[in-house]
């Protein structure tokens, strides 16, 4: 599948010569997401798991539902490893306020690349301060890439978290 066909599948893109690299703050939708998030609000919109009343019923089957697709695409072995939360950085956040605090001891280390969006960066900088562990960078070659020296070097035993971006704004004008 090459990128034309894959712009038809999202309305925003389709007759646009960009390509998007802020998805990490705003996802683009394909039409099939935006067709069930329409449908969602039309036929089942209610607050899952707090009501008693149907629709809140209706609701939670599609919510927990769409949990238990996501954990078999993905291979999960429980559906209650999948958590949903709004954005990139309030999932980062969680991470790191939650299991960083509760786990990163003295010495241990957290690796992130030179590239990271500032809500990766942020969070570990301040967990790693509290716990006394150490914040490490994975550096870019000339061509914008972690070469495997890098990788080899900066990940060791004592590494507990690696957080690193699949496409960055940081390298978007070059």
């Amino acid at each position: 599948m090459n990128i034309e066909e894959i712009k038809k599948d999202f309305p925003i893109l389709e007759n646009r010569n960009i390509t998007y690299l802020d998805s990490g703050a705003t996802t683009q939708k394909p039409t099939y997401v935006i067709n069930k998030i329409d449908e969602f609000y039309k036929n089942h919109n209610a607050n899952p798991h707090r009501g008693a009343y149907d629709l809140s019923i209706k609701a939670t089957n599609q919510y927990e539902n769409t949990r238990k697709k996501i954990a078999n695409f993905i291979g999960a072995q429980y559906q209650e490893e999948i958590i949903f939360s709004k954005n990139a950085t309030e999932s980062l956040n969680l991470i790191a306020y939650s299991y960083g605090m509760e786990n990163l001891k003295k010495d241990d280390e957290v690796v992130i690349s030179i590239m990271e969006h500032h809500s990766n960066i942020v969070p570990w900088q301040k967990v790693t301060k509290k716990t006394a562990s150490k914040l490490n960078y994975m550096y870019i070659n000339n061509e914008f890439e972690i070469e495997d020296k890098e990788i080899e070097e900066k990940i060791t035993d004592k590494t507990k978290i690696v957080g690193i971006t699949h496409v960055s704004n940081v390298t978007r004008n070059h």
